[in-house]
């Protein structure tokens, strides 16, 4: 086997002993999920023949889209083993999502488990190798997946390097009960035996990934400023965006206090009663703290009436695409049931 094309060649999980019974592509569908989500927000059911949904599954354009900026957000290096994750008090959050794999939020760390086909050479044989007669094209996205697989599964051998993080890793969901320990030593001994850097994408030249600073990178680079490049760390509802807001306002509110006392207290002396700079500092400071809580507080709820009405336009104009797509039409008119619809014709 050329190891360029396949980092190893140990069946750790899914071997044809597993499954007597079973073709190579029944064997394959065991470890797809029930449905998955399109691009257009579609539920489809997966096949490994549709090159949607691996590319959905192993690539990660958004942050290929930012290379040169993932040193600001994590450094070149494979990610900390599991046990270390617990050790820094982080809660391990299983994403299906590898836009998300090894991105971190204050005590979460989200983790992609692996696909029981990506542990199976003959997946790697019959998805990911390039045949002499294929067409560029072709072999430019196979060589783009396998790039990606290879990446993510090297990952794992950073994040399972002892019996602890194996056992971590069973009870978080990370992987299958049918792999053993000893399979997986195989498995990694073989991956990590030629591996090079030069394999994988560019993304997984890099490990854990701060969220903060790739939602601050992508509002700031791409113009997304109220969605940043993921929200699940965001507020929930904009109760909570107001209160943190106003939580700040206040504390600004009370360095004001503080200072005006001081200011208060500086007046009372004779030093600086008669002191005339001193004296339009303290009147300027006073005439800021009466208008400034006014202002801050009208602007907060202009940005928060902004974010209501910007949120609300989206929506709906997502809501006409989404029904085109869907091939309905809403009788909001009274003309059809209340509430119900009707098929568009196509």
């Amino acid at each position: 086997m050329n190891d360029e094309k396949f980092p190893f060649c140990v069946t750790a999980i899914g071997s044809g002993q597993n499954f007597p019974d079973t073709s190579q592509s029944d064997r394959f569908h065991l470890y797809l999920p029930s449905t998955f989500r399109t691009k257009h927000d579609h539920v489809s059911i997966p096949s490994l023949e549709d090159p949607d949904f691996l590319r959905r599954e192993l690539l990660v354009p958004r942050l290929d889209d930012i290379q040169d900026h993932l040193w600001l957000v994590g450094r070149p290096m494979p990610p900390r083993a599991l046990h270390y994750q617990v050790m820094l008090s982080r809660d391990i959050v299983v994403t299906e999502s590898m836009d998300l794999h090894l991105v971190w939020a204050d005590k979460r760390i989200f983790i992609k488990p692996i696909p029981g086909y990506l542990l199976d050479p003959e997946f790697w044989a019959t998805h990911l190798a390039c045949p002499e007669h294929m067409d560029i094209q072709q072999r430019q996205n196979r060589e783009e997946l396998a790039r990606a697989a290879r990446g993510f599964l090297f990952t794992y051998t950073a994040l399972i390097s002892h019996e602890s993080d194996f056992r971590i890793a069973l009870e978080s969901g990370l992987i299958s009960h049918k792999l053993s320990w000893e399979n997986w030593k195989a498995f990694s001994y073989q991956f990590i035996q030629n591996f090079q850097y030069s394999s994988v994408s560019p993304r997984f030249w890099y490990g854990e990934l701060r969220l903060s600073r790739l939602n601050s990178i992508y509002r700031w680079r791409k113009g997304l400023l109220w969605r940043g490049y993921s929200k699940i760390d965001s507020h929930m509802s904009y109760g909570d965006l107001l209160r943190d807001h106003f939580h700040l306002l206040a504390a600004i509110l009370g360095y004001i206090v503080i200072v005006l006392t001081a200011m208060q207290v500086g007046l009372a002396t004779e030093r600086l009663a008669m002191n005339a700079p001193f004296q339009d500092v303290s009147y300027g400071v006073a005439v800021l703290a009466m208008i400034a809580p006014l202002i801050i507080g009208a602007a907060i709820f202009g940005v928060v009436l902004f974010i209501v009405i910007y949120n609300w336009l989206v929506t709906k104009n997502y809501e006409r695409k989404r029904f085109r797509q869907m091939g309905v039409l809403l009788d909001w008119d009274g003309t059809g049931e209340k509430g119900g619809g009707r098929t568009m014709d196509l």
